[in-house]
């Protein structure tokens, strides 16, 4: 993946989550970092580089829609994967690709979430532009 790590912000609104992403993207070689609260992305993004953002479906603030719109609008075109607790309707992956995430997978499965990055990251190394969704697995 290239000579420096890859830099990942990950937002959620359940702490224990957060931490067991964290180490697991830890060892895989990714710079972290993590906030439970929408109101830091903005500053976060601004005041360093990521390759990626991991955007929990049930942020305190805002949903995560609401995220990838506001994102788009500000012009902040950091690549988006979107971490479902579980579809909550039936076009609802298709829904947030159509707004911006590169992808869509279950939160749950954190191998599948790590898997995902790495797969992404690889694709956008080699001058892949556009959205590949997968649906959220149970």
């Amino acid at each position: 993946m290239g000579g420096r790590r890859k830099k990942v912000l990950i937002l959620d609104s359940d702490a224990e989550f957060l931490i067991s992403l964290e180490q697991l993207l830890e060892d895989e070689g990714f710079e972290v970092v993590t906030t439970w609260s929408s109101c830091d992305i903005p500053a976060l993004l601004a005041a360093s580089q990521f390759d990626l953002l991991l955007l929990g479906d049930h942020p305190p603030e805002v949903q995560g829609a609401q995220i990838l719109k506001q994102l788009r609008s500000a012009g902040l075109a950091v690549p988006c994967i979107v971490l479902l607790s579980g579809p909550r309707h039936p076009f609802e992956a298709q829904y947030l690709s159509f707004l911006g995430a590169c992808a869509v997978v279950s939160k749950w499965n954190h191998k599948d979430v790590a898997g995902t990055i790495r797969d992404w990251l690889r694709r956008s190394e080699g001058g892949f532009s556009g959205p590949a969704t997968r649906v959220a697995t149970g």
